[in-house]
């Protein structure tokens, strides 16, 4: 079975971001708020599993599947990606919930849930592009004549005294 390199760099680049912002999208009348989540896992399926914090009011209330979106930024780091899909709650906490979520996301008050990626999309907005040669050559022209031609500047004074002093009433 040949790897999905797709799917490698996805797991690669949240593994790397791993806190994202996550935006709920439903329509329901009680559901997830806006929050920070932690990334755990891309698995083989390319679903996205994630800890976010347990809401104010019962879960059993929220919504269990919903459309989210999930924005990931760290500073320092040259990239951003979004994620988006449909998100499921994970209710029972079986095997999927202990071999997904590590110790140090594994809390009480933490809830797991698992996002099918429909749409993702990665930038890297500050990223440097090569310069041209002629951006080069510009360049250096430019830095040359700085270097070169000097402009002859006056310390004096602009407005001259002529001696004469005016009253003025």
């Amino acid at each position: 079975m040949a790897n999905d390199t797709n799917l490698e760099f996805i797991r690669e680049k949240i593994n790397r971001l791993q806190h994202a912002v996550m935006y709920v999208n439903g329509d329901g009348l009680v559901k997830l708020g806006n929050d920070i989540v932690t990334a755990v896992k891309v698995d083989e399926e390319g679903q996205l599993w994630f800890v976010t914090n347990y809401p104010s009011h019962l879960i059993e209330e929220c919504e269990q599947v919903f459309p989210a979106r999930l924005r990931f930024y760290r500073k320092g780091v040259d990239f951003f990606m979004e994620v988006s899909g449909k998100a499921t709650i994970i209710n029972n906490y079986s095997s999927d919930y202990i071999d997904a979520v590590n110790d140090r996301t594994a809390t009480p008050k933490r809830i797991l849930v698992k996002l099918g990626i429909v749409n993702m999309e990665y930038s890297e907005p500050h990223a440097k592009r090569p310069k041209s040669k002629f951006e080069i050559w510009a360049e250096n022209c430019y830095n040359w004549f700085l270097r070169t031609v000097a402009v002859q500047h006056d310390s004096g004074s602009v407005l001259k005294n002529s001696g004469k002093r005016t009253n003025t009433l």
